[in-house]
């Protein structure tokens, strides 16, 4: 399975594993600045219920400060809250219901796991693990690094 492709940014700060030239990391560089996204209006979207609404806005309040999600997330969190909504809910029905249903095992242990999995799938994509988070903070500048500006190493 390919290496998901790093940024320029990431490319200096590890000192350039990949020997990239100044012209190849400055091209990269640009091209991630043109691939910039809004976080201006981060609105959940109006066919989630209302559990689901309420975890989108609780997550993007949690996640403001970090700058990770934007405008073209919204789909990706909105699958999240929904499917989260979908967990609860197939949790409820295992809680009224029992584990076991005629003889066999009730359904919704299947469907609340397979939720589980997709809940955990999703939230490392959006930064929601302690792994997937500790992934990006590598990724992050850090101004007080005491590392010169990214453009000028390629002067």
């Amino acid at each position: 399975m390919p290496r998901t492709a790093k940024s320029a940014a990431l490319h200096l700060y590890e000192g350039n594993p990949n020997n990239l030239t100044k012209k190849e990391l400055y091209k990269r560089q640009k091209n991630e600045s043109k691939l910039k996204v809004s976080q201006a209006n981060i609105d959940p979207p109006s066919w989630l219920n209302m559990t689901a609404k309420n975890e989108f806005k609780r997550i993007t309040a949690l996640m403001a400060e970090t700058d990770v999600l934007t405008e073209a997330d919204i789909g990706i969190l909105a699958l999240y809250c929904d499917t989260y909504a979908d967990y609860l809910a197939y949790r409820r029905q295992i809680k009224a219901n029992g584990m076991q249903s005629s003889g066999k095992l009730n359904v919704f242990i299947r469907e609340k796991r397979n939720a589980a999995q997709l809940l955990d799938k999703l939230g490392s994509e959006l930064g929601l693990s302690p792994g997937s988070r500790a992934s990006l903070a590598i990724r992050m500048n850090d101004d007080s690094s005491g590392k010169a500006d990214e453009h000028d190493e390629f002067d």
